[in-house]
């Protein structure tokens, strides 16, 4: 494995005694898309959460390269109120502020690269609508683009495609496919079939017998 690899190594994981990962190995490369499959129960947010260091192996080791900018969009992150008080465009823009300073502004140069984010993911015609009114599929693009905000060398997103339909995921999947190799993305999904046509790696888990856990 090389310097720049990521990933999880032999790793063993459960709760409350209980094993729900065992023995689990894989890499990735920087620059690749990658997605985590498998069927209801087989601990697919549990891996992406090992992988980012959220939680901690049992067993095993955890790969992961010195001073990697990483973003994380979790599951239902675009459940957001109908009456939260941003814009889209504040709402996306307000993603750079994960790399600045407390006492750093946003930049003419943070609006411009919102503005591009926008134009990626098809949001032009809601940018100046309250976040809180858009619908699921529209959220999660939000909430993508505003994960992108930081320029992060790693993008992990746990089921993002949710609220969309078949035609808006293909779009997505297009877009995140054009964001590689500057960025690493690892994608939690259901939709494997839809989505081969763009990765470059397929992790797929098994449910145990005896658990049923994200």
């Amino acid at each position: 494995m090389t310097e720049a690899t990521i990933g999880l190594e032999n790793v063993t994981f459960g709760y409350l005694g209980n094993v729900v990962i065992e023995n689990l190995s894989f890499s990735i490369q920087q620059g690749d898309f990658v997605a985590i499959t498998g069927e209801n129960g087989a601990a697919k947010t549990t891996a992406m959460k090992l992988l980012l260091g959220l939680l901690k192996p049992w067993k095993g080791t955890r790969l992961w390269p010195v001073n990697l900018n990483v973003s994380y969009v979790p599951q239902q992150i675009s459940s957001i109120e109908q009456d939260f008080p941003s814009t889209v465009f504040e709402f996306i823009v307000s993603g750079s502020w994960k790399s600045k300073k407390w006492y750093e502004r946003i930049t003419k140069e943070d609006k411009e690269r919102a503005k591009k984010l926008i134009d990626v993911f098809e949001l032009q015609n809601v940018v100046d609508r309250p976040i809180g009114k858009l619908s699921g599929g529209q959220k999660q693009k939000a909430c993508v683009a505003r994960a992108f905000m930081s320029q992060p060398d790693m993008l992990l997103l746990d089921e993002p495609t949710t609220g969309m339909d078949e035609k808006m995921r293909n779009v997505f999947y297009e877009t995140l496919k054009n964001m590689c190799p500057h960025v690493t993305i690892v994608i939690i999904t259901h939709h494997i079939k839809e989505l081969k046509p763009y990765i470059d790696q397929i992790i797929q888990l098994e449910r145990r017998q005896d658990t049923c856990l994200n």
